[in-house]
Order: structure tokens, then sequence, then C-alpha cells
């Protein structure tokens, strides 16, 4: 192994970046547009915007008593959404066709009684329309659920501790009795309170934790342009091979394994310098919180541009001529990209399309991110993800390797 070559290899080709403009535009400043303008469109205003660009959520409410406001108050203050609440009514025919027309992006129907209802112990129900494809719709959906399990539970310990007391009383240390499971279990079973969901999206379920759009645009932008940046940058080994530049570096006494370290090696720091800027830059222009797992940080962005590069090595074997190189990258960049969740989550696709995307590099990746950021997971729970990119990285550098090897010898 020759390390002055490789070093010099890895040297040329960080330098050949730095002194191009446009390369550069392309390495930062584009993610960068793309995640803002994707956030955008998609609705991830965060912190940032403001109350009166939010989706509306829709609260018609005959009730206006005391009981709504307690159900609606985890619902407050919510930057996702904006609850604009009136005494008015609609038919369950005219809220489906407002959040159909995207008018609002969920409406709750609270008749009129409500609190007197809930008071006296009568069962209530509630009505909630909602689109589970729009990520407001489906955080109302949770938090209202919620919101009614609390409700119901703190009725059901009223009743078992202090059965005979005012609704309004204070509980009395000295008035509590012994825990009844089988009331209890009545209770739990049969609801004062329930909550009739219509949803006119594509899944009925939402198991999609983020709470903020931007923290799925800003990693999958990250991943994008770094896969699409170092397969694009495959041209380069096409052109060392047409002007007999790896010729030459094999009469200087450069392996074939020199050559692919100093190819695989620049383009791996390549990746990983442009991953940690956009990462940051993400962090500090909105504020995105990465999880709990800086390990599973690193790793996550190490695997994934040591595929990027291993693949971008192996395309360069491949490829004729530079702009078929370049032709083949973009196309290998979208299709991965699209497929693998990084234009739009995997959890609103099918679950057919689900399975194909966690089973590529970029589902994998950004499934990471979203279970760092989501759900607080560390390396333990990524596991299973992080042996499959490991194992995408092994397989595009071993073939890259062999690729150039034939093209050496040949």
């Amino acid at each position: 192994m020759n390390r002055t070559i490789i070093a010099s290899m890895v040297r040329l080709r960080i330098l050949r970046v730095l002194r191009d403009r446009s390369s550069l535009i392309w390495l930062l400043l584009m993610p960068m547009f793309f995640s803002l303008l994707m956030g955008w469109i998609m609705g991830g205003t965060g912190s940032g915007g403001s109350p009166g660009s939010a989706p509306r959520f829709m609260v018609f409410d005959q009730d206006q008593g005391p009981a709504a406001d307690s159900l609606l108050e985890p619902l407050l203050d919510n930057e996702r959404f904006r609850i604009v609440r009136v005494d008015s009514t609609l038919s369950d025919s005219e809220a489906q066709e407002q959040v159909a027309r995207q008018n609002h992006t969920a409406v709750l129907l609270i008749p009129l009684g409500y609190t007197a209802g809930v008071k006296a112990g009568h069962e209530v129900e509630l009505r909630l329309f909602y689109d589970s494809d729009r990520l407001s719709s489906q955080t109302i959906n949770t938090l209202l659920d919620r919101s009614v399990l609390r409700v119901n539970t703190i009725a059901a310990a009223r009743q078992l501790a202090a059965e005979g007391l005012a609704p309004e009383a204070a509980l009395p240390r000295d008035r509590a009795r012994s825990f009844d499971a089988e009331a209890f279990e009545d209770l739990w079973s049969n609801p004062r309170l329930t909550l009739a969901a219509s949803t006119l999206g594509r899944i009925e379920e939402d198991d999609w934790v983020l709470t903020n759009i931007r923290q799925h645009v800003g990693p999958a932008y990250v991943l994008f342009f770094v896969m699409m940046f170092l397969m694009m940058s495959a041209k380069e080994l096409v052109a060392a091979r047409q002007d007999r530049t790896l010729a030459r570096l094999v009469i200087s006494r450069a392996s074939s394994l020199d050559l692919v370290l100093g190819f695989f090696l620049g383009g791996l720091a390549i990746g990983l310098v442009q991953s940690a800027l956009l990462l940051l830059m993400n962090s500090l222009a909105f504020g995105l919180d990465y999880g709990n797992s800086p390990l599973g940080l690193v790793l996550v962005v190490l695997l994934f541009a040591g595929f990027s590069s291993g693949a971008a090595v192996l395309l360069g074997c491949l490829a004729k001529t530079g702009n078929q190189a370049d032709g083949l990258g973009m196309a290998l960049t979208m299709t991965m990209a699209s497929l693998g969740g990084l234009w739009w989550p995997l959890e609103i696709v099918p679950e057919f399309m689900q399975k194909l995307g966690h089973s590529l590099p970029t589902g994998q990746a950004i499934t990471v991110f979203h279970d760092m950021i989501g759900r607080g997971y560390g390396v333990a729970e990524l596991s299973d993800l992080f042996v499959g990119l490991a194992c995408w990285f092994i397989v595009a550098l071993a073939l890259g390797t062999w690729r150039l090897r034939k093209v050496v010898t040949t």
C-alpha cells in the first residue's frame, strides 16, 4: 500500500472541490435552499412561523362550557396548527367536505350539553374529521385521543375514589375508599366520552412521531445531496481512465488497491465534511435536535457517505463517458431518493412501498434519523438498520474494487 499516492489523490480531489465555485453551490447552498423550500411547501413552518400561517383546526363548539375548555387545553399553542373555535355547528357531510377541500386541516364537532353530560356521567360522543396525510391533522388526532383518555380516566377515578361527591368538589383524603378493580374495568370498557374519528387520507393510524416537517426535510436533503454530489463526481474517475492517468499511476508503482482507496477516501472525506456542515447548518437555522445518540449520528453519516463514495467508484468504472456517468448518477440518486423516502416520508406510503424503501440505503438512513429524532433511539435499537447500511457499504466498495482492478489490468 502506497500511502503517499493515496494521500495525494485524496488531497487533489478535495482541492478540486474547493476551487470549483459551482461545486460549493451544490455542496452547501442548494441543500439548504431545498430544505427551506420543501419545509415551507410541506407546511413545516416550525416555531418561526407566524400564528396565522399554521393550518386551521376548526372546533364547532355548541357547548362553550368548562368541560370543552379542559378538553382543548392540551391542544392550545401548538406550532403545527391553530385552533379556531366557533359556537355554531356543521353536519358530518359538511365537515368532511371542509377537510377534503383543505379549507381546514381538521374539524371537531362538540355537541350542545357536552359539559352537563360529562358532569352527570352520561355517554357523550365527539366527532372528529381529519386528513391523515397531513402532519398537522395527524398531530390533532393524537393529541385529542390523549385528551379524551385523560377526561375518561379522571371521571373514572373520581367515581371510584369518592362516589357521591358533587362533580366540582375536591376529593378529601378521608372520603377515599379502597380500589375496586371490577368497577374500574367496567368504567374502562364503557367510557363516558368517546371520539369518533373519520379520516380522509391513506392511513388510519399515525405511527410517525416527528412533530415538525423540518425534522424530516433537513436530514433527507442532507442525504440526498451527499449522494448526488458523490455520484456525479464519478465522471472524474471516467476522465482519469480516458486520459491515461490511471495507467501512469500504475507505472509509478500504485496498485489497484491504492487507486481504489485514493478515490474512495477522497469521496468519503468530501461526504463527511458536507454532511457535518449541512447538519450543523440545519441545527442552527431550524433548531433541529438529532436526538441523544452522538454515536448513532456519526455511524449513519459515516456508513451512508461510505456507501455513496463506494457506489461512485463503481459507477466511474462502469460508465464509458463523463456525460454517461452524470446521467446514470443523477438517475440512480433520484430513484433511490424517491423510493427510499427522502422526498416524502415512508410512513405515508402503502405498506409494500415501505418495505421496498426500507430495503434501500436511503430508506435505512432516513429511518435512522426519524428514530433518533422522534423516538430517542440509540445504537442498540437501531442496530438492524446499521447492519443494513454496512452491508450496502461493503457491497458497493467491494464491487467498485473488483471493477477498478479489471479496468487497470486490461
